[in-house]
């Protein structure tokens, strides 16, 4: 599942946004995380993914296993829910 968000923020800045989404998650979620250049990697068990800066975009991606009962429109909501709060 990919979701992207056009936003109008300096690069700094959606660094700094994409830092505070990633430590929500690993609060809420137990996410371990780590950037590569301008991508955050995150993993958990059964759950996986990145979000990447682009220029006048952020892209999240996530892949999780068949057997996590967590439904796709349940991970996209959340995921819409930090970009609103956040962007």
């Amino acid at each position: 599942m990919t979701v992207t968000r056009k936003h109008a923020r300096s690069d700094a800045e959606v660094r700094q946004i994409i830092e505070q989404i990633a430590q929500e998650l690993s609060m809420d979620f137990g996410f371990d995380y780590g950037w590569k250049g301008s991508r955050l990697d995150f993993t958990r068990t059964g759950v996986n993914g990145y979000i990447e800066s682009h220029p006048g975009e952020i892209e999240v991606h996530i892949r999780k296993s068949f057997f996590i009962p967590i439904s796709d429109g349940f991970l996209r909501e959340k995921v819409n829910e930090y970009m609103d709060q956040y962007l």
